[in-house]
């Protein structure tokens, strides 16, 4: 690396100075790269690229040994001091004999070797001819790739076998007939077999021929592979004396990046019910050997549909999206509200009890509450909630919801609740704009999903077990709405001097509601100055108490809202449209319906986090964590069981990658001023140049 290093640098420099005539001299301490730098024999790829590199870059050079105590270099990659390398004479002037050539030092080895400019001719590759018997060539005549599984693909080509050897039997009564039997499947095994190997182990089938022994590759001295009689290569090993099957002892070797080895892996996989990568491999290994088994195996049953519905991942979880504008941008109260119910309430009546159920309405931008108790989940029953609602704090513009699926019990009656006809022609009328979250989605509306988490928390700590009428739930329903209502929303001081913290009860009525007003002391009655002031004045007074609320709102509580960063989820998209998966349910896994990605629904920060999706029964829309692929990706799946031919070896790779790199700006300049440096040097005398 260090003689290629140098070669790079004295190109670089010849090429800056446009002095292509000069003589070059290299220095090397390393006896060996000088050693393979002369070497016309054949080197390892790693060495040989390099010196290929080095006789392109500086083909006329002369390569001269250097003693390493007289190299400059070593002084900084054996480490010195800075003291030492300051005054170090080695380091500023070079070796002291280098000026002189007649007391340069001489190799013992080989004194000089010189580059030539003339390139060797490049010897062909040599071709490999099999001189195995004949055995019938299935890849010519079958696409291995039609075939999806291992069964079908040697019960055709035994029938193929079985056709061949018919038409060569003149003899009727020797032709073979009927059903096939298990010595015509081993027979196409087999010659499948031999045709993988032949195409993926060319120089191992010729050198297992061979007589010589001191040239084979590697692969025969590490597997110690043989032929056996049916000219298939075969595995040895140490367990010679075992008392198992030859087979075991002895496998037949598959490549890992042929079709067949795909197919067998499958078969394997499929006939063991399924099992896991350990025992499918073993199951492999009592019959054959296929190098980086654990790895290729993985690859594959990664594929699997039936193992991917029953133990598959869904998509993965994506970034949090930022909060939609709706909330963070300061509007009237409850312009955007989010509604949900809660679980059905039992009340004592006159004849034992029944059920009732709380309507959440919420702000989505001071989380303000509101609670209203409806006795059933019809539309009118609803309806006449949503009117006691507006006229009490004030008619919404967007309703926020969810589908009306996320509860067992009641989720016939919500779901024809929210699609009503009616209820969407009343809602029209109002002029308010109802929008829904994806199904099965909770999180979407996480901002209510969190209120009706605390108000159940609430009543199950008050009432417990108690059973109570309709006034008593009321009057309980409308002080945990105060309760909820006067929540801290920006953070408690524990110093007094600090303002109180902020609450939705202050957005709504300037003062915490269940604090007592100011009341007004005998000394004020009595003080002259003390005056009742007149409504108008009142009126500005607590306009501005709303205007400091909101101003506080905006300074404290939208701004607090970043300090929560939580990274999780991924931003690369896996879901793409078409894509066959099943849907999350409840119930077993087995039982999950199928269904195809027909559309994306993309955020405004350009990632997906739900899709539309066509099953059997129609169309709906899920998250995307919610679906679970069948399918795999071309990044997921492993290609090492295409057949992809080795790319032949480019020895000049590494210079033409060095040719294509963009250059730096540094680079740029360094040229510039070597170029100006050259020609100061070349200018004639009395004439002066000045560097910029």
């Amino acid at each position: 690396m260090a003689a290629v290093t140098g070669s790079r640098l004295c190109k670089f420099v010849i090429s800056s100075l446009d002095c292509f005539q000069f003589k070059i001299t290299m220095w090397s301490d390393s006896q060996i790269a000088l050693c393979w730098i002369s070497n016309k024999k054949k080197l390892p790829p790693f060495v040989a690229n390099r010196v290929n590199e080095i006789h392109d870059l500086v083909p006329t050079a002369t390569w001269m040994y250097c003693p390493t105590q007289d190299n400059p270099g070593g002084l900084v990659t054996r480490g010195i001091s800075f003291d030492s390398l300051r005054d170090s004479r080695l380091w500023q002037y070079g070796p002291t004999w280098l000026t002189r050539k007649s007391q340069w030092p001489k190799w013992e080895h080989s004194e000089i070797f010189h580059l030539q400019a003339e390139e060797e001719p490049v010897e062909e590759p040599r071709k490999v001819d099999s001189v195995l018997p004949h055995q019938h060539d299935l890849c010519s005549i079958m696409d291995i790739d039609r075939y999806s599984t291992l069964q079908r693909l040697l019960r055709v080509s035994a029938y193929a076998l079985r056709f061949i050897h018919n038409c060569k039997q003149s003899n009727p009564s020797l032709r073979c007939t009927g059903q096939l039997l298990p010595n015509d499947i081993d027979a196409a095994f087999n010659a499948w077999v031999h045709c993988a190997q032949r195409v993926s182990f060319p120089e191992e089938s010729l050198a297992l021929q061979t007589t010589n022994k001191t040239s084979r590759p590697p692969l025969i001295r590490q597997l110690k592979l043989f032929l056996d009689t049916d000219y298939i290569i075969r595995c040895g090993g140490r367990i010679h004396d075992a008392k198992i099957d030859s087979e075991t002892k002895f496998p037949c070797l598959l490549p890992k990046k042929h079709p067949l080895t795909a197919l067998v892996v499958h078969h394997t996989h499929k006939i063991h019910l399924h099992t896991g990568v350990n025992a499918t491999v073993t199951s492999l290994r009592q019959k054959l050997w296929i190098p980086s088994a654990r790895k290729i195996v993985r690859s594959l049953l990664r594929k699997c549909v039936t193992c991917r519905r029953v133990s598959g991942k869904s998509y993965s979880r994506p970034e949090p999206p930022p909060l939609p504008s709706v909330r963070t941008k300061q509007s009237r109260l409850f312009e955007v509200t989010g509604v949900d119910f809660t679980g059905a309430l039992h009340i004592k009546t006159m004849d034992g009890s029944s059920k009732v159920y709380v309507c959440l309405c919420t702000c989505g931008v001071s989380r303000a509450v509101h609670l209203e108790i409806v006795t059933d989940l019809s539309v009118e029953t609803f309806l006449q909630a949503l009117l006691r609602f507006a006229a009490r704090r004030s008619l919404p513009r967007i309703m926020l919801s969810d589908n009306a699926s996320t509860y067992e019990a009641a989720a016939d009656e919500l779901g024809h609740l929210i699609n009503s006809d009616r209820m969407g022609e009343s809602l029209c009328a109002l002029g308010i704009q109802w929008r829904f979250i994806p199904k099965r989605a909770p999180w979407y509306g996480g901002f209510w999903e969190r209120l009706i988490g605390l108000t159940k928390t609430t009543l199950r700590k008050v009432l417990g077990k108690a059973l109570v009428t309709l006034p008593v739930l009321q009057t309980v329903i409308v002080e945990v709405e105060a309760v909820l209502n006067v929540r801290p929303l920006t953070y408690v001081s524990a110093d007094l001097r600090d303002p109180e913290p902020l609450t939705p009860s202050h957005l709504l009525c300037g003062r915490r509601v269940i604090s007592l007003p100011h009341t007004i002391m005998d000394d004020e009655i009595s003080d002259p100055t003390y005056g009742v002031p007149s409504v108008r004045e009142t009126v500005k007074r607590q306009s501005q108490l709303i205007q400091h609320f909101q101003s506080r709102w905006s300074k404290e509580y939208l701004t607090s809202l970043r300090e929560y960063h939580k990274t999780s989820g991924k931003t690369k998209q896996e879901i793409q449209v078409g894509d066959v998966v099943i849907i999350h349910d409840d119930t077993l896994r087995t039982t999950w319906k199928l269904a195809v990605v027909e559309k994306l629904i993309t955020g405004l920060d350009g990632i997906t986090r739900a899709a539309e999706i066509r099953t059997a029964n129609g169309r709906t829309n899920r998250p995307i964590t919610r679906l679970f692929p069948l399918e795999v990706k071309e990044d997921e799946s492993s290609k090492e069981v295409q057949q992809v031919q080795p790319p032949e070896a480019d020895v000049n790779t590494e210079n033409t990658m060095l040719q294509d790199r963009p250059t730096r700006e540094a680079t740029v300049a360094a040229c510039k001023r070597l170029k100006q440096w050259a020609n100061i040097v070349r200018a004639p005398p009395g004439g002066c140049r000045r560097l910029n």
